[in-house]
């Protein structure tokens, strides 16, 4: 199987026969050119970059699809940004065509002929579909986060509109936080590298600007050049709000390319959208290994302690439990804090002492309520708090999972609301992290714990933001949707452990 591959048709029409067929042996991209003549017309090849992109991920697998806007050229060597090493050609392509395209490649490039089948190619190339009309200067934004195959079609009508130039704006952090899992979306340099590298693999010969964007207008509100806006459905309403700042400023307005919604036809769970989306992409991720646990020599090797971070109200614990029907040993933290504020032992009297005799109940007890409304509303007072407590719950923490692994438990999850603030996951073989939408976790905590708003919301911002959790963490659970989705997240991440472990033996 060749890494990257070049499919050549003798048409734009064909294009979609063969993409199914011919991905079987391509590992990695699998490029898409087709001659010149009057089946590649504009509009042809405006409807198959809808055909292909659309079922490209049923059809193809995860194989990188890009269909390249420029018809061949048997005169020139063909560029790639990723070298390809298998050239599959349909029979109908003219031979001084293929021999020429062979010749310019590398000598190990292998080469291989595929069967047309004229009565399905007949059927594709009886509607040639909608007129296309080009513009020297066009536009387009987006987040284009983990590039899919809805962007590609977004940013392939763009480049097929546009004669000399094209904008793309990625939106940058501060327009990003409304959407699902926004933690989990790539750094935009990221984000832009990727788009740039698209385009410049499908239409070499158009100059590209792609930048970040800090609202919906970027460069399109005062820039008198644009002629051409494309947008989706969902982002129409930006390009009325660019048309109005133009008009604002004595500027022709931008015409406006709406393309439609690309059906997710390999949905994978009933939470996710119906459409191609990036949200999807990412709830994907959720239980999967984001990145690679790196050694830790200053612990034992066994047992191997997960450490799971998760702010207050965010599932935390119901991800444990869930963790514990697997086979793991659990350490709460939070349990041992309050077992250490118990009547007569140290503690108890040392938080006495720190914030006044009026945090003890008549029964010996600290009121954690009254202790919880001094620490949470003053970042000093809770600091003074967690260098009380945190050096004495980490010793019985560890204390005991030394104890577990004596007892012979292969994993040990150790749960600590305060995880990632007192960098415990340093004494941890893995960062497992969980979170929910702030909102989310004020409204659980209201119910919970019977408080006002603004009282759960000090609570909540008194914690590490998801954001600083998922920087850190291997592994990344949501328990914002059903309960069946948070199992699956659980099963997804336990068998990827109980595989890592096995080849660590």
């Amino acid at each position: 199987m060749a890494n990257n591959g070049l499919l050549l048709v003798s048409n734009a029409a064909k294009a979609h026969r063969y993409c199914s067929q011919v991905s079987k042996y391509v590992k990695n991209v699998l490029y898409i050119k087709f001659n010149s003549g009057p089946d590649s017309s504009l509009p042809v090849i405006n409807k198959q970059i809808i055909n292909i992109y659309t079922k490209a991920s049923t059809q193809c697998g995860n194989v990188d699809v890009r269909l390249m806007l420029k018809p061949i050229n048997s005169q020139e060597k063909l560029k790639t940004n990723r070298p390809y090493e298998l050239i599959m050609y349909d029979r109908d392509l003219a031979k001084d065509v293929v021999n020429s395209l062979v010749n310019n490649a590398p000598p190990e490039t292998q080469v291989q002929s595929i069967d047309s089948d004229k009565s399905v190619i007949s059927k594709l190339l009886t509607n040639d579909g909608e007129a296309v009309k080009t513009y020297e200067y066009v536009a387009l934004g987006g987040t284009f986060d983990r590039l899919h195959n809805g962007h590609k079609i977004l940013l392939s009508q763009a480049a097929l509109r546009a004669t000399k130039h094209v904008t793309v704006g990625v939106t940058d952090v501060n327009m990003i936080q409304s959407k699902t899992l926004w933690e989990l979306i790539e750094p935009v340099e990221i984000r832009m590298k990727a788009v740039l590298d698209f385009l410049t693999d499908i239409n070499p010969d158009l100059e590209y600007n792609v930048c970040p964007i800090q609202d919906v207008y970027g460069p399109t509100k005062d820039d008198p050049r644009f002629q051409l806006i494309v947008v989706s459905e969902e982002t129409k309403r930006g390009a009325l709000k660019i048309n109005e700042k133009r008009k604002e400023k004595g500027l022709q307005p931008l015409d406006v390319y709406t393309i439609g919604m690309a059906e997710e036809l390999d949905q994978q769970s009933t939470e996710e959208e119906a459409k191609v989306s990036s949200s999807n992409l990412r709830m994907r991720l959720l239980g999967t290994l984001l990145r690679e646990p790196k050694p830790n020599p200053n612990i034992p090797d066994w047992p191997y302690v997960i450490g799971l971070a998760g702010g207050i109200a965010s599932g935390k614990s119901n991800i444990t439990n869930k963790l514990k029907l697997k086979g793991a040993a659990i350490v709460n933290c939070d349990i041992i804090a309050h077992e250490l504020y118990e009547p007569g032992l140290p503690l108890n009297r040392t938080i006495a002492e720190a914030f006044g005799d009026d945090v003890i109940t008549a029964q010996g007890e600290v009121d954690r309520r009254k202790l919880g409304s001094i620490v949470f509303s003053d970042k000093d007072q809770l600091e003074k708090l967690n260098q009380l407590v945190w050096p004495a719950v980490v010793e019985e923490a560890q204390r005991r999972v030394k104890a577990l692994g004596e007892q012979g438990y292969k994993v040990v999850v150790m749960e600590a609301a305060v995880m990632i603030r007192a960098k415990w996951y340093t004494r941890c073989h893995q960062l497992w992290a969980v979170i929910v939408p702030p909102s989310e976790a004020i409204k659980r905590l209201q119910e919970r714990n019977n408080l006002t708003e603004e009282e759960a919301k000090q609570r909540v911002s008194a914690q590490p933001s998801n954001a600083e959790q998922v920087a850190q963490a291997n592994v990344v659970f949501s328990p914002y949707w059903s309960y069946e989705y948070t199992q699956v997240q659980i099963d997804r991440a336990w068998e990827h452990l109980q595989n890592y472990l096995e080849c660590r033996k």
